[in-house]
């Protein structure tokens, strides 16, 4: 490998012991050999850390970074601080890559010059295929890019920082590095700002990356998540201010979108949270209190009485938690 690698891969990895393997061995197989993989172990308590001292004695490109647990975004912040390759990219360690997916992304972008190039995925083991709802196989505006999609939010079309390809250089001008307050839900901010900071991206309609949907144990499916709330309360606010400062409703209804998803998708993500808690809590307090919160409250005022549902009994339930009926709420809630 040369003494400035073409692309830094950063694995974040906290307890995958089960699939870690599977995940490096597709990265050892890139036609794109002129690689580093930086694999950044948050402190995991499994065998996650002996398995990549494992690769790291069999191949030279391959690099163990340990720190204390921090969460998903500090993790890969450290891989980004510690990248030299020109370009950048993520990979979950219980997912895995196309032979040339990386090869393909470096060769758009080396051919436009471009700072980021997104592709598809296609989620594992049920091999669903997903692309962006977004202009494809062209270069292409950001702005363009964002008036396209009314949805951005309902449809999770910026969700997953691992689908870019991203410029080294052009992230450290920019300052577009992950919020390690926020611990769940991270991506869409980072990638909303990462799309918003550029002048032109290119989408590649192709499912190179391998989302795996049956990790019991990722994040995203763990029953309590005691970072969630924060998490979730700053991840908005990111996307507000990013909102403002790129006049984006003048382009797309975003506001009134991710107003609609916070509704039908964060609030059942915080009554989930509160009921799973492993600490004793009065749940309809619990409840009232999560309705109460000002970024759902300033939702429920953007959205106002419109219906969101498709069945009169789901409009029901809308209306009460539009007005905080909590008492009523959990008792739909617990059937």
């Amino acid at each position: 490998m040369c003494e400035e690698p073409i692309l830094s891969v950063i694995v974040p990895i906290y307890n995958v012991e089960q699939y870690l393997a599977e995940c490096l061995d597709s990265l050892i197989r890139q036609t794109e050999k002129n690689i580093e993989i930086l694999c950044i172990d948050d402190g995991s308590t499994d065998k996650s850390k002996s398995i990549v001292e494992t690769y790291t004695g069999l191949y030279d490109n391959i690099k163990l970074i340990c720190q204390p647990n921090r969460g998903l975004s500090a993790a890969r912040n450290t891989g980004i601080y510690n990248a030299k390759g020109i370009y950048i990219a993520f990979i979950d360690p219980d997912d895995t890559v196309a032979e040339n997916m990386y090869q393909k992304m470096i060769d758009i972008a080396n051919a436009y010059q471009l700072d980021l190039v997104m592709c598809g995925f296609k989620t594992i083991p049920d091999n669903n295929v997903v692309y962006p709802n977004f202009p494809a196989n062209c270069v292409c505006s950001p702005l363009d890019f964002v008036k396209y999609n009314t949805k951005i939010h309902e449809n999770n079309d910026l969700c997953f920082s691992w689908r870019f390809l991203l410029r080294r250089e052009w992230v450290f001008n920019k300052q577009i590095f992950f919020n390690e307050k926020i611990r769940y839900a991270e991506d869409m901010p980072y990638n909303l700002k990462a799309l918003l900071s550029t002048t032109k991206v290119y989408l590649i309609k192709e499912a190179l990356y391998y989302y795996r949907v049956n990790n019991s144990n990722s994040i995203m499916r763990s029953k309590y998540n005691p970072y969630m709330e924060d998490s979730l309360i700053l991840q908005v606010k990111d996307k507000k201010e990013l909102i403002e400062k790129y006049n984006l409703d003048q382009y797309t209804p975003i506001t009134y979108d991710m107003s609609e998803y916070i509704i039908k998708r964060y609030t059942f993500l915080l009554f989930n949270n509160a009921f799973n808690t492993p600490y004793s809590s009065n749940i309809v307090k619990e409840i009232s209190h999560i309705l109460s919160l000002k970024f759902i409250r300033e939702s429920f005022q953007i959205i106002g009485y419109k219906n969101l549902y498709t069945t009169y009994k789901e409009y029901i339930f809308f209306l009460l938690m539009k007005f905080n009926l909590s008492l009523l709420v959990y008792l739909i809630i617990k059937k």
